[in-house]
């Protein structure tokens, strides 16, 4: 079990690791690479593009339908703001930043937009297996505005074969895919599943996803679905596979009670990949 070979010989955050069934990529949730340090760094990307690494920012609706790099619907507390990001305009968000797991602001990682975020990514190199996960959020009742798909797609022109734009509101993120030559699909259900508890069944979970598959490619489930899914004898992840969608199960992170089995279940139940916000521990946890 080795993490790929990078471009940059100095980090050795892992990329990926190899599974029973091939490699099993990490994707870097919210950039992080460490569980303790802030989201969305801006260093974090960049090393990430060049080593090829999974990547992923989350996305909201400011009120003049800008993108920003944000996780929560409110500023507070994860940042050094305060507020409704739906109610205010991207400028509001200048000069904040989001905070580590001690609650101090970090200098590396600035609230942005999505444009501002990404720009340096033109004058990178980036590793063939870079890719970039556009987490698009919601609030409830809320259709994505046009004039934010348009923003998305000027701030990653030129970038598309490296997105894929997941999301809980699958409709939302079709219309944002197809404004973006070369990008992907994913769908995450979790959010359907806890509305209508019918589909904590495994079967009727993956019936579900098939009734929704049309150019998705991978789905993102929580990794507790996967494991209860194998409790059952019922191969989810490889039923999904056989309909040409790869499943991601999230968030996997160190400290939880028996991870060295979670993960072993995961891998043999072939997701090819998994979400995590400390990649060198949940690489250096998995054994064959």
């Amino acid at each position: 079990m080795t993490a790929f070979e990078t471009g940059d010989r100095t980090s050795n955050t892992p990329v990926a690791v190899e599974g029973p069934h091939g490699p099993v990529r990490l994707k870097w949730h919210k950039l992080r690479r460490h569980l303790t340090e802030a989201p969305f760094k801006r260093s974090n990307l960049a090393l990430g593009w060049q080593l090829g690494a999974s990547l992923e920012i989350d996305l909201l609706a400011t009120a003049d339908s800008r993108f920003a790099v944000l996780h929560d619907a409110t500023l507070g507390p994860s940042t050094t703001g305060r507020g409704r990001v739906a109610r205010m305009p991207i400028a509001a968000t200048r000069g904040l930043f989001h905070r580590d797991a001690a609650g101090a602001p970090d200098p590396d990682a600035p609230v942005l937009s999505l444009t501002e975020l990404v720009a340096p990514l033109r004058t990178l190199p980036r590793a063939p297996s870079a890719i970039l996960q556009l987490d698009l959020k919601l609030l409830q009742g809320q259709r994505l505005p046009d004039a934010a798909i348009a923003d998305a797609a000027a701030a990653v022109a030129g970038l598309g074969d490296a997105i894929i734009v997941g999301s809980h509101h699958l409709d939302d993120a079709r219309r944002l895919v197809a404004a973006i030559p070369g990008a992907r699909l994913g769908y995450d259900p979790m959010l359907a599943v806890s509305r209508q508890p019918t589909l904590r069944d495994p079967e009727r979970l993956l019936r579900h996803i098939e009734r929704r598959r049309l150019g998705v490619s991978l789905a993102y489930l929580r990794f507790d679905a996967i494991l209860a899914a194998e409790r059952q004898g019922f191969p989810l992840a490889r039923r999904l596979l056989d309909l040409g969608i790869e499943t991601d199960a999230w968030t996997v992170n160190p400290g939880r009670i028996g991870i060295d089995t979670i993960l072993r279940t995961l891998m043999e139940a072939n997701v090819r990949q998994v979400t995590t916000d400390a990649p060198g521990a949940i690489f250096a946890a998995v054994s064959f």
